[in-house]
């Protein structure tokens, strides 16, 4: 019986921790940035996909997450700056990872493509194809690798504002030709913040610009960072194998990304 008993504790004590296991016995507070990127992250929406994982993920890991709602640079300049704990739903970037631990692994695909003016035309079968046309990009938002490349060596020619809302009002107004954004997202904007008729002189093209993966992001300089994003890897671990972080992507109606 003792040989038995003694058995069962060596190999429970090489089994991996859990989630919910005494590894996260002490509860941890972590305040992250939530930015406007409909049907994703909204705080008028309860649903919104990816704020339902990150905080479900955290909570799997006893951690209690606090949003604050913040303009959609601020949300990412802030942490980098320190104002702010952490962030999600954010790509990977050189000048990020120097300041930010990312999660082990993305939350989300993103399906960035452009909208323009319906009527108009714009092939392109390379970015810089499209150097004579003004783009309307968000500040502090991250479209792909070569996307920010042409846009440092001035070969694309951009018009930087605060939103994407701000950027479709100038696609409509005629200061910019077109629009990069997540498809979903641009659809939502749309749909919820402009008329009929605004919606009727806007299309999409389906050929994308980038897939780009999105994160969850703490400050590097944050006491106890790395056992944060240790907490919500293992969270999302947990979330995935169980499959809820699919129940979620499909309540949601979201596109549910390849490999999830």
């Amino acid at each position: 019986m003792r040989r038995n008993l003694l058995a069962l504790m060596m190999l429970l004590a090489c089994l991996p921790a859990s989630a919910g296991s005494t590894e996260f016995r002490e509860k941890l507070q972590l305040t992250l940035t939530a930015q406007y990127y409909p049907p994703y992250i909204d705080s008028a929406a309860p649903d919104a996909p990816l704020t339902q994982i990150v905080t479900s993920a955290f909570r799997l890991a006893n951690v209690e997450v606090t949003l604050a709602e913040v303009p959609n640079n601020r949300a990412i300049s802030g942490v980098m700056q320190g104002l702010y704990e952490g962030s999600y739903g954010w790509g990977h970037t050189a000048e990020r990872a120097e300041k930010l631990l990312y999660s082990a692994r993305p939350i989300f695909d993103l399906r960035v493509v452009f909208f323009h003016r319906n009527g108009e035309e714009f092939p392109w079968e390379r970015l810089n194809d499209l150097r004579s046309k003004t783009i309307g990009v968000v500040q502090g938002n991250f479209y792909s690798p070569e996307f920010s490349s042409l846009q440092a060596h001035g070969i694309l020619k951009t018009d930087v504002g605060p939103s994407d809302i701000s950027s479709f009002r100038k696609l409509l107004n005629g200061r910019i030709d077109l629009v990069p954004v997540d498809a979903g997202t641009g659809q939502r904007i749309l749909q919820k913040h402009f008329t009929a008729a605004e919606r009727n002189r806007i299309i999409m093209q389906n050929k994308a610009i980038a897939v780009v993966p999105v994160y969850v992001v703490i400050n590097k300089k944050l006491p106890r960072a790395a056992e944060l994003i240790k907490r919500f890897d293992a969270g999302f671990q947990q979330l995935s194998e169980s499959g809820q972080l699919t129940k979620i992507l499909e309540a949601s109606k979201v596109n549910v990304p390849a490999g999830r």
